[in-house]
């Protein structure tokens, strides 16, 4: 039999055994969650950052994916070809009389987008543009700014210049007839006819003409040759071929800007 002191001696020594084999096994527990949290984490977190919003990344500094820029489409050509009823008419032109008030300049709410002539009349040129955008340049002939005075009656004073402002296409015209004014006949020297059929003249203004008011138009040149220089009565003469660009592009209703 074991006395007392010896079963204390053993219980003793038992208990530090297990302590010590307790001791042993929590290291290794602790060893062994460090080796394995690493190796967990490198599995699972693919798919934690899979599973994150976007906004996360962009919140911690990770740059936008940047946008693809699509070119702008190019700017459909509109055609129309409106036909005015009282056509003649529609086609007369005539320069302004000192004697009379100028062509209202008015002020146009306009779009960007919208497609505008702009004519820059010391550089003879006229641009058709779309907002910022240039589509077509044109060489254009302006007025001469000379003065005429109808010997008859003095009073009758007629100033051959291009107005400056901002204006409207009014009018679209094809194969436009010009209706001979009273300034053209004593510019000439020739009597003032008193039949209206003597005043037409079909084919002087060229296949188109826009008009933008107060008897004033874009239209055709007779002369090429003198494209380019301060020889018209008023009007905005061009070459065929800018003439039809215009007239098929330009809409009725469009701001055209004369600086």
């Amino acid at each position: 039999m074991i006395s007392g002191n010896g079963y204390l001696q053993f219980l003793q020594k038992a208990f530090a055994q297990f302590k010590t084999r307790a001791v042993i096994v929590s290291w290794i527990l602790v060893i062994s969650g460090m080796v394995m949290v690493p190796v967990l984490f490198v599995f699972v977190s693919p798919s934690l950052i899979a599973s994150q919003p976007a906004p996360l990344f962009m919140a911690q500094g990770m740059p936008p994916q940047e946008e693809k820029r699509e070119e702008a489409n190019p700017v459909p050509t509109t055609h129309i070809r409106e036909l005015v009823p009282d056509e003649a008419k529609s086609s007369f032109v005539h320069p302004r009389s000192p004697s009379s008030p100028k062509p209202p300049h008015h002020v146009f709410d306009h779009p960007r987008e919208e497609i505008h002539l702009l004519l820059d009349t010391s550089r003879h040129r006229l641009f058709v543009k779309h907002g910022d955008r240039i589509l077509h340049t044109a060489t254009a002939s302006t007025g001469k700014g000379t003065l005429l005075v109808d010997p008859q009656n003095p009073e009758r004073v007629w100033i051959f210049d291009t107005p400056k402002g901002r204006f409207r296409i009014q009018s679209k015209l094809e194969n436009p007839v010009w209706i001979r004014p009273d300034w053209d006949f004593i510019e000439r020297g020739d009597a003032v006819p008193e039949k209206f059929g003597d005043r037409l003249m079909p084919g002087v203004l060229g296949s188109y003409a826009l008009g933008f008011g107060d008897g004033y138009f874009i239209h055709g040149a007779l002369y090429l040759n003198l494209l380019g220089q301060e020889v018209t009565h008023g009007c905005i003469q061009l070459h065929p071929e800018d003439l039809q660009f215009v007239f098929d592009t330009v809409p009725l209703g469009a701001l055209f800007i004369i600086t």
